[in-house]
């Protein structure tokens, strides 16, 4: 489902005017998406890294247990294990560094386009432990819900000109979308 979300989120940027690339390598890791478009209030240009995370039933948290954590508390990383309070700002934190603030990640960035000021964002779908969201959010990171990329995949379907991966498939969610509840 991970590169099924990642190609709507994609189409929903080239449909916005953003020039897309999915997958930048990042050592062993990499980087869902970066989207840059021209800037509307200035000669530069609007850059984005979108990380996706897409679950329609998830069993444990967005953000693993630290090195640390999974010795102190004697657990795995990605236990569904219900954590301490004084557990998620750290384990969020890493997560947010890793994904987003890593000298890797900044790297990677600048070696696909040099000298850009990036803004974060990172599309979610069901999260199963709501308290993370603003932990991620407090670290810069502009939310935002699956839902909310599909919708304006469908309520704008002719305002934005179709770009490439994912038409097709925003197109059938739109075509579903437009009939729902009809008959056809």
């Amino acid at each position: 489902m991970a590169l099924l979300a990642e190609s709507l989120v994609e189409e929903w940027l080239n449909r916005q005017g953003f020039f897309t690339i999915r997958g930048v390598r990042a050592g062993v890791d990499e980087l869902d998406l970066l989207a840059v478009r021209p800037c509307k209030s200035s000669k530069g240009l609007e850059a984005r890294h979108i990380e996706v995370q897409m679950s329609v039933n998830p069993i444990a948290y967005i953000s693993p247990l630290t090195a640390d954590q999974t010795q102190k508390y004697g657990k795995g990383k990605t236990s569904a294990w219900r954590r301490p309070p004084e557990a998620l700002p750290i384990s969020v934190a890493e997560w947010v560094n890793k994904k987003f603030l890593s000298d890797i990640k900044i790297k990677a960035r600048n070696r696909a386009w040099p000298d850009l000021k990036w803004s974060f964002q990172f599309v979610h779908g069901k999260v199963r432990h709501e308290e993370e969201l603003p932990l991620i959010a407090s670290h810069g990171i502009e939310l935002m819900p699956f839902h909310s990329v599909l919708a304006d995949l469908c309520e704008n379907k002719d305002k934005y000109p179709k770009g490439g991966a994912g038409s097709d498939i925003a197109d059938m969610v739109a075509y579903y979308e437009e009939f729902r509840g009809t008959s056809a």
